[in-house]
């Protein structure tokens, strides 16, 4: 099963059966329990992970990165700023993170959650290091997993600027389709486990916006709403909107 999963993966698609079987030997597995901390903004950035099951968020809070107190009013106290969290990335099985750790080791820029009980795979970055000294497929591999994650980032951050809340919404929901969708007879089933506040925190808007958004695409009938799930009815109507 687990070579399965990896046959999916563009990283080990493109190693030599030597490179393959050195890399997958060196890996080494990891349980985390729903709603355990992986790692946090902050800390030392020295492995790269694979999910195999299950699914992991990436987040990032406002007070993570500026000040929670704001300037008081003459005479008053200073106010403290309402802490938001940003959900920025929902990765599941087949999926690898933590891959800028191999070329800089610094620190973690987000914090990493399990969403549900979940199963992974890490690799230290000194051990792929010596893989990729040793093997030039695993160096040229990592450098292609490295442009599609750009690609990636840049993709996602031109559907979620330029685009109005409607518009973010079907754009994550698109993603999620992606990542996690699967076909039936009535659509996509895209079983997200996320709660509405998550699915607001990765569109950049309320929970309320997000609500009424969701209200209006299921009037529309694109769409059908379902606890940690939804169904996709009319892909290219959803599609449409982001365009």
């Amino acid at each position: 099963m687990l070579d399965q999963l990896l046959d999916t993966m563009p990283l080990f698609q493109r190693l030599a059966d030597a490179s393959r079987s050195e890399l997958v030997n060196a890996l080494r597995p990891i349980r985390l329990q729903q709603g355990e901390q992986l790692f946090s903004l902050g800390d030392s950035a020295e492995e790269l992970f694979i999910v195999v099951s299950g699914k992991v968020k990436l987040t990032r809070s406002s007070k993570q990165h500026q000040p929670l107190l704001t300037t008081p009013r003459r005479g008053g106290r200073p106010m403290i700023r309402p802490t938001r969290e940003s959900l920025l990335w929902l990765f599941g099985p087949g999926d690898m993170f933590g891959e800028l750790s191999i070329f800089d080791q610094g620190t973690r820029s987000t914090t990493a959650t399990a969403m549900i009980d979940s199963e992974l795979l890490t690799i230290s970055a000194s051990q792929m290091h010596d893989l990729m000294t040793r093997h030039h497929d695993v160096t040229a591999a990592m450098l292609h997993q490295l442009a599609h994650r750009l690609r990636r980032a840049n993709d996602s951050m031109s559907g979620l600027v330029l685009s109005d809340v409607p518009g973010r919404l079907a754009f994550v929901l698109l993603n999620l389709a992606d990542s996690f969708g699967q076909s039936t007879p009535r659509g996509i089933d895209v079983r997200h486990d996320l709660t509405q506040t998550e699915l607001a925190q990765m569109v950049g808007a309320s929970r309320e916006t997000v609500n009424k958004v969701l209200t209006d695409f299921k009037a529309r009938r694109w769409i059908e709403v379902h606890p940690n799930s939804i169904l996709i009815k009319d892909l290219d109507r959803l599609r449409s909107r982001i365009d």
